[in-house]
Parts: structure tokens; C-alpha cells; sequence
């Protein structure tokens, strides 16, 4: 058994000697197509790979689809329209000798990757290695980061370290496209530490806030036709013409109005995408009728503490004010349809031990201070901060292309992240 004294240099030499099965797990959690795929996902057989891989480690195992748990589909935080059948959350608890007052710790991570994305240099399930960046589907978000902790809980067991509190190693599903179901499943079936680490690709900062955000269709009917021998023809494309100028427009105006949240400072201004633009089913060359509709999908980003209704009534009310104004959106029938699920943004002080632990150990093994910023995304992890007794932070890898062809994570952030996690585990649950 490794001494207290000599742990840190312990956990160095030993992740610095296992850096390449690091990479291999990645690497073979990559190649399972573990997709998305609304309202069913892909994602069984990575989750027996993920959960032999703990069982080889001798971790007590927790293997159930979320719709199995109990009052899940009555939480508040359920969303509705979402098949679980053969797709079960794992959880791996390596358990501690449970002294009095022990804390325990969490890594949650999910295997769903983005659906239907077509095209890239690399093929999306077949890791490749080109100099210091590790190419695939995944690798970013997040499967690198659930390889770090399935490895820094597999360090300390080697070095025959024993903890007083309990470690989890979660694995769940339906994260991507609004989901958090399979979170929430988690923490209902009891699975709730003391503290969590969710290592979504954060770009290596210690985030203690993440935002939120929603999504929303909006679709303009007109009345289609051919424009000779025709009368009373309205291109709905035109309408949609004038929301996509509004939005820009509200966009600029709020980041304008909104103060940046303390932990954004340096990144100020809440994001809009235009995500899909449509009017007409002709291919291109084809056709010239007016269209019998336009469409256009919005995702706007929020700070914590901004709720659904706050957002709505700011962005689609501003919008419906715009169509009321317009003369071609007037002789139109509009619709809007919310996409997902509304993600609230949450966060946890700063000055929070988990943060405080976490920050001093990365400074340890990254012989740098970490930036303590929030995430610039919207994820999962309120369902902790918000539903559950366990507070969270967010660190994980830099890397790009999460969402995109040609994802990629950065290699030496893996090794890094391994160190951390095993370090914090010694810290935290002592």
C-alpha cells in the first residue's frame, strides 16, 4: 500500500506508465456507434463493454433502463417521448470502508454521441492518432472523459489504496439532443455522492456553472402554387425572411442589454443559432413554385437562474410582435413548437470544497492554477445541482468538433484528467 506521503508521485508514475491503455480504452470505447438516435438510441452494446470493463475491476454494478425506476416518468424533470428499451444506465461503485462522516464521489459520463452526421476526414467509429490528438466520434464528448475516470479508479485499486468513502463510475444514456433523462434515472434509483465530476469537454477549465438554453421550431404556411395562371400566391419564405433578420437583431440587443454572469466575464454574450433553414422539397434546378411552407429552428443560450418562461416570453415574444408587424407573416399561419426539452444553466460557489479540492489538485498535476470559469454549453449536469443532494463541476478535455465530423480530443489532456480524478478520489473521500 502505497504511503499518504508519497501518493502524488505514486498516481504520476502510474498513469505516466498505463498513458497508453488510457488511450485504448478511449480508443475502444470510440468504435461502438453508440448513437443518439430520437426517440431510441444505440447505445447497449458500449454500455456491456463499459460495464464489463468495471466488473474486471470487481466494482459492484448497478445495470437498469431508466424507465425501470421508480416515479421517473412522474419527476418534473422527465421528458416526455423518449423509447429506454435496451438501453441501460451503468453504474460501477468501488466501495470504501464507509469510516464515519465519509465522503463519496461521483464521475458521471455518457456514451451517446450526435446521430447522421456525414462526410470528415477520419471515418466516425475508427479512432485515429495524428500527433498529439486523438480522432473519432466521441472522443470529445465525452468517452474520453469516461475513460479517465474508469482508469484513475483503476490506479488507485493497483496501488492498493484504500478509501473511506465510495467512488462511482456512471455511465448513462440520453444526454445528446435534451435529454438528461438517464441522468435523472440515476439519481432516482439512489445512485447520489457527496460531490460529482462531470468531465464534458469544458477545454480543461474547473466550470462550476454551465448555461442552458432552448430550442423551438417555427414554421410559416403560405399559399403555394405556380406563379402563372396563379392569383393569391404567398411565399412563406419571405416571412421567415423577416424572423431571421429579428433574430439576429435580438441577439445583438440582448447581449447588448444582459450583464455577464460573474463566471463569463471573459466570454460575454449568450449565443443564438439558426440551426435549420427550409422552404420547398424541390432539388435544386428544379423547381419554381412558391412554397406551401418555411422553416427555421432556434437554439438560444442562457445564463443560470433564467427560467423557460423567461426566455420564451423574451425571445418568442419578441418574435410574435415581429410577425404581428409584418405584412406577409399576417397572411400567413404561423406555428411554434418547442424542440427539446427547455435546459436550465446551474451552478454551485465558487468558493464550493469541491471546487477548492479539484482546482488545488489540477494545479498539482498541470503545475498551473486552472481557469475557474463557467462552461459554454448547456448539458446535464443541473440535474444534479438542481434534483439532487449532490453538487457538481464540470472538467474535462480540450479538443473540437463535438457535434461534427472529425471530432477530436486532445491526448495529453486524457493523461492529465486521469491523474486529477485519481488524485481528487484520494482527497475528497480520503
Amino acid at each position: 500500500m502505497v504511503a499518504q506521503t508519497n501518493l502524488h508521485t505514486a498516481v504520476e508514475q502510474w498513469v505516466s506508465e498505463h498513458a497508453e491503455e488510457v488511450l485504448q480504452l478511449t480508443e475502444a470505447l470510440i468504435r461502438f456507434q453508440s448513437e443518439q438516435r430520437v426517440p431510441t438510441g444505440w447505445e447497449k452494446d458500449c454500455q456491456m463493454f463499459v460495464a464489463d470493463t468495471l466488473r474486471g475491476m470487481n466494482l459492484e454494478l448497478d445495470i437498469f433502463e431508466p424507465s425501470e425506476v421508480a416515479g421517473f416518468a412522474a419527476h418534473p424533470a422527465y421528458w416526455h417521448g423518449r423509447d429506454y428499451s435496451n438501453r441501460p444506465n451503468v453504474v460501477g461503485i468501488w466501495r470504501g470502508t464507509h469510516s464515519k462522516d465519509a465522503r463519496s464521489l461521483m464521475f458521471s459520463s455518457h456514451v451517446d454521441v450526435v446521430a447522421g452526421l456525414e462526410g470528415g476526414r477520419f471515418p466516425p467509429f475508427s479512432p485515429v492518432r495524428q500527433g498529439d490528438k486523438l480522432y473519432g466520434r466521441g472522443s470529445n464528448d465525452m468517452k474520453g472523459g469516461l475513460a479517465a475516470s474508469i482508469m484513475a479508479v483503476r490506479c488507485l485499486q493497483e496501488l492498493g489504496v484504500r478509501l473511506q468513502g465510495d467512488v462511482y463510475v456512471e455511465s448513462v444514456v440520453d444526454e445528446e439532443m435534451g435529454g438528461s433523462n438517464g441522468t435523472l434515472a440515476s439519481r432516482l434509483r439512489g445512485h447520489n455522492a457527496s460531490a460529482c465530476i462531470v468531465p464534458e469537454p469544458n477545454g480543461m477549465m474547473v466550470s462550476p456553472a454551465h448555461r442552458g438554453g432552448g430550442m423551438w421550431d417555427i414554421t410559416i404556411k403560405g399559399s403555394p402554387g405556380m406563379p402563372f395562371g396563379a392569383s393569391g400566391l404567398i411565399n412563406p419564405a419571405y416571412g421567415i425572411g423577416h424572423l431571421i433578420v429579428a433574430i439576429e437583431k435580438w441577439e445583438q440587443a440582448r447581449n447588448q442589454r444582459l450583464t455577464p454572469h460573474p463566471l463569463y466575464t471573459s466570454t460575454p454574450g449568450l449565443p443564438v443559432v439558426l440551426s435549420r433553414i427550409s422552404a420547398g422539397d424541390f432539388e435544386p434546378g428544379t423547381g419554381n413554385s412558391v412554397p406551401s411552407k418555411a422553416e427555421l429552428e432556434v437554439w438560444a443560450e442562457v445564463y443560470p437562474g433564467t427560467t423557460l418562461d423567461d426566455l420564451y416570453n423574451d425571445l418568442i415574444g419578441y418574435l410574435k410582435q415581429v410577425a404581428e408587424q409584418t405584412p406577409v407573416i399576417q397572411q400567413c399561419e404561423m406555428e411554434i413548437t418547442q424542440v427539446i426539452r427547455f435546459l436550465p444553466g446551474s451552478e454551485i460557489p465558487v468558493d464550493h470544497p469541491l471546487v477548492q479540492t479539484v482546482s488545488r489538485l489540477y494545479e498539482q498535476v498541470v503545475s498551473q492554477p486552472p481557469q475557474i470559469r463557467g462552461a459554454p454549453f448547456a448539458c446535464d449536469v443541473y440535474i444534479f445541482n438542481l434534483y439532487s443532494p449532490t453538487p457538481c463541476v464540470i472538467l474535462g478535455p480540450r479538443g473540437a468538433n463535438a457535434h461534427a465530423t472529425d471530432e477530436w480530443v486532445m491526448i495529453e489532456d486524457l493523461i492529465a484528467l486521469t491523474k486529477i480524478f485519481a488524485l481528487t478520489a484520494t482527497d475528497w473521500c480520503k
